[in-house]
């Protein structure tokens, strides 16, 4: 009886088994799952794997792309804003205002001084107000200065010959290279042509009626 240990195997069938096993290894899906697993040791079993099964795995990169509208939003949004600043540098360099005010004697023929007219808070001071500020009101409305003119407010009321003085405050918008002067004499011409015009209650004087600047601080 022969020993089986001792009998050397043919080199046919030690090449046959050797294919054998590797035609095994082959077919055999490789299990990824542990090669990606364990940190350090699982990065070394998957550089132990063959060449050829190797796989590189990579994360997708998202890109995030902003919709049409909400590019068109930020565009239209950024231009507009830098309209307005432009504007408003544009502005106040070159159209910046500054308060002119000019005071208004109104003489009145039509009324007797009274002592109540030195009360602002007394009924015929109230009413006279109210007539000569809506005289002045309409009369600068209806003119050339109508965009730079603000208000009026009667101040005062104080006697004179053959009736009253009536003192108002008109406060326009000017620039503030305008001549304080030069825009007087128009204020002027425009207040006596509506006391022309006027054809209310009140009997004016329109050669006694004055105007004149009022330097306020």
């Amino acid at each position: 009886m022969k020993d089986l240990h001792s009998t050397p195997f043919s080199s046919r069938h030690t090449s046959q088994c050797d294919s054998c096993v590797f035609q095994h290894h082959s077919l055999r899906s490789p299990d990824f799952s542990q090669a990606f697993v364990g940190g350090q040791k699982g990065y070394q079993a998957y550089r132990d794997l063959p060449w050829d099964l190797q796989k590189i795995h990579q994360s997708p990169i998202k890109i995030r792309h902003l919709e049409p509208w909400k590019i068109a939003a930020i565009v239209i949004g950024t231009a507009v804003a830098a309209a307005i600043t432009i504007g408003l540098l544009v502005y106040f360099l070159a159209y910046d205002q500054k308060l002119f005010y000019y005071s208004a004697n109104v003489k009145i023929t039509s009324i007797r001084y009274n002592n109540e007219f030195s009360r602002q808070s007394s009924g015929r001071f109230r009413d006279l107000s109210e007539r000569v500020e809506r005289l002045i009101d309409k009369t600068f409305y209806n003119s050339i200065l109508r965009k730079k003119y603000i208000r009026s407010r009667l101040i005062r009321v104080s006697p004179d010959t053959d009736g009253v003085m009536a003192e108002a405050l008109l406060t326009f918008w000017f620039s503030s290279t305008d001549s304080r002067e030069t825009l007087r004499e128009r204020v002027g011409k425009i207040l006596r042509r509506g006391l022309k015009k006027y054809t209310g209650p009140l009997r004016i004087n329109v050669r006694s009626s004055t105007i004149s600047s009022k330097y306020m601080t």
